[in-house]
């Protein structure tokens, strides 16, 4: 099969799939709004509630308090698991499955749920119910978090406590070096530099074919030059103003919605937090902890944790390497050669100017190209001899605040 073809096939797929894809969502919220029009059967009771409390803070979704009735077949069956919250689709309708709810499907089912986000929230499901799956998750949880004990020492019952809302402690603003931390993403040089190559050499792809297929085979070098453009753009992360920052007091927890992937942390049973991986790895910050923090409002990142955890100097004492992007633009380099590299129109002799723009051309492309390993082995010491340091000084900190 000619590249062309091939160009041309994916350029036919791409919008059968992404048509099938629109008609699948268009199904799901058709199925929503019909749901979201049924008359309610009751109101959500305070301990469902506050059961719903865990399922609030690691979605960062608000529901109602409408409870409705569902039923149907459940999909992606093989995709539950034991974690906080399973996805699934109850007929054409997305719910969530929180803690062990995905253990009573059947073939067919009756749910009660409440409404978040574009999605249902499951209450009670055949013989579950979300209050009783609390419990038995804080048991489970006091349970694994027991010292051993021999079997004649152990007591029969464990006195379990559920997880408590935080406390808010007080409220302040970002001061300036935590507002340029949290803004301050320099646009990436390089991917500029590659963009820029990236357009020349399709702009040099031009002969006697039909301008659709001038356009299919220089397709791939737009490509590159759109994503270098889009992972070199400066970052902006919220607004320039300062934002709140809390002072928050509770006990940490950690859930785990997917095996693959990493918990998901709270501090107490109402807000969801973002630990540095750093912090995590020190030992310090432990499921079951009371830990006083300092959480900007906004996205629940910790900034602090007391008077020898700041977010802020550690970054200023420990700035990340970036080891992998000379490896991402040094792939984006090898496809703009292998698609630009071997135009007809930049190899043969066209004149004394485009002789001298494909001389740059080649120059500049190889020169980058061949500092990316440099590079990479620059940037990958000095990640290892940073981890070293960062490791050592968090080893050697006090516990934080309490």
């Amino acid at each position: 099969m000619s590249p062309a073809l091939a160009l041309v096939l994916v350029f036919l797929l791409a919008p059968m799939v992404l048509i099938a894809r629109a008609e699948w969502a268009s199904r799901r919220r058709r199925a929503f709004a019909e749901l979201r029009r049924q008359p309610p059967c009751r109101v959500l009771s305070d301990n469902e509630d506050a059961a719903l409390a865990v399922v609030r803070a690691l979605t960062g979704c608000a529901h109602d308090h409408q409870v409705r009735v569902v039923s149907g077949a459940f999909g992606n069956a093989s995709l539950f698991g034991a974690r906080a919250i399973n996805h699934a689709d109850l007929g054409e309708i997305p719910v969530l499955l929180p803690f062990d709810a995905w253990r009573h499907i059947a073939t067919d089912n009756h749910a009660e749920v409440v409404l978040a986000d574009g999605m249902a929230v499951v209450v009670r499901l055949n013989g579950f119910h979300i209050v009783g799956a609390q419990r038995r998750a804080d048991r489970a949880a006091a349970v694994e978090e027991a010292p051993f004990e021999p079997l004649v020492l152990r007591p029969r019952r464990h006195r379990v406590h559920s997880l408590a809302p935080s406390e808010v402690l007080g409220m302040r603003m970002e001061n300036a070096a935590e507002v340029r931390l949290r803004r301050h993403r320099p646009p990436r040089w390089t991917g500029l530099l590659v963009a820029l190559l990236a357009l020349g050499a399709a702009a040099a792809l031009h002969d006697d074919s039909p301008f659709w297929l001038q356009l299919l085979l220089c397709s791939p070098l737009l490509a590159i030059a759109a994503l270098a453009l889009w992972l070199s753009r400066p970052r902006r992360r919220g607004p320039a103003v300062p934002q709140r920052v809390l002072q928050v007091r509770g006990r940490l927890a950690d859930f785990a919605l997917h095996p693959q992937h990493p918990p998901l942390w709270l501090i107490g049973s109402d807000r969801r937090i973002e630990l540095p991986a750093e912090w995590l790895g020190s030992g310090h910050f432990v499921s079951g902890r009371c830990v006083r923090l300092d959480v900007r409002e906004s996205d629940g990142v910790v900034l602090g944790a007391g008077p020898h955890w700041s977010r802020v100097e550690d970054h200023h004492h420990y700035p990340p390497s970036g080891a992998l992007w000379p490896l991402a633009w040094l792939g984006m380099m090898l496809v703009v050669l292998l698609f630009g590299g071997t135009s007809p129109d930049l190899i043969s002799d066209a004149g004394a100017a485009r002789a001298d723009a494909w001389r740059l051309w080649w120059l500049l492309a190889l020169a980058i190209t061949l500092w990316q390993p440099i590079g990479f082995l620059r940037r990958t010491r000095h990640a290892l001899r940073r981890t070293a340091r960062y490791t050592a000084a968090l080893a050697n900190r006090p516990p934080p605040a309490h």
